[in-house]
């Protein structure tokens, strides 16, 4: 569990991100049931599938532009959490969000956000939400070369956007490189609005 803040302005919110094993085989009813379980000072608790995923910095910055748009009242969604998978998927239509990132029935592993004023609820948030889906991926987002081709693929970066920020074919090099170009990627769907 990754718990960072995000900020609007003089207002402090609390980010927690984590990758869980869906060991309990929840399904994506069951899932939408259980983010819908808000506890108060939670403002958006939202699981994703992981596979397109490259990273805790991808996730946390669409937690960020989610958190401004909601503040700044520019949302291209209802709610924040669907904002937030909005973001997540460098998407600006939720259909397609949901399409790309939404979760599933049969998903072994799943991205969770959950964005709070509270740091102690936002962990304990995911403290239960690890209790009922299943525990967490010591490593969250492991990458390997065919999730970092499908995730380029998935978001338009292409190999030369890579190597202008690495030289390296090590597999974590790459991976950090391909998150800054996804990072500006979802920083996009903001400067659409």
């Amino acid at each position: 569990m990754i718990l960072e803040t995000v900020e609007y302005e003089d207002e402090i919110f609390w980010a927690g991100i984590t990758e869980l094993f869906n060991s309990s085989h929840m399904g994506k009813d069951a899932l939408v049931k259980l983010a819908s379980e808000r506890e108060e000072d939670i403002y958006a608790i939202q699981f994703l599938d992981s596979s397109l995923i490259v990273g805790v910095g991808h996730l946390l910055s669409a937690a960020q532009n989610a958190v401004n748009a909601w503040r700044g009242g520019y949302m291209l969604t209802r709610g924040l959490d669907a904002e937030v998978l909005v973001y997540a998927s460098a998407q600006r239509q939720i259909s397609r969000a949901i399409q790309n990132l939404g979760i599933h029935d049969g998903l072994q592993s799943i991205a969770l956000i959950v964005i709070g004023g509270d740091k102690k609820a936002v962990r304990d948030v995911i403290t239960k939400t690890v209790n009922n889906v299943g525990e967490e991926i010591k490593t969250a987002f492991v990458p390997d070369r065919e999730r970092l081709e499908r995730i380029m693929h998935h978001y338009g970066v292409n190999e030369k956007e890579v190597k202008a920020l690495t030289d390296s074919d090590e597999v974590e090099l790459w991976a950090e490189a391909l998150s800054k170009c996804v990072v500006s990627r979802v920083s996009i769907v903001a400067l659409d609005t």
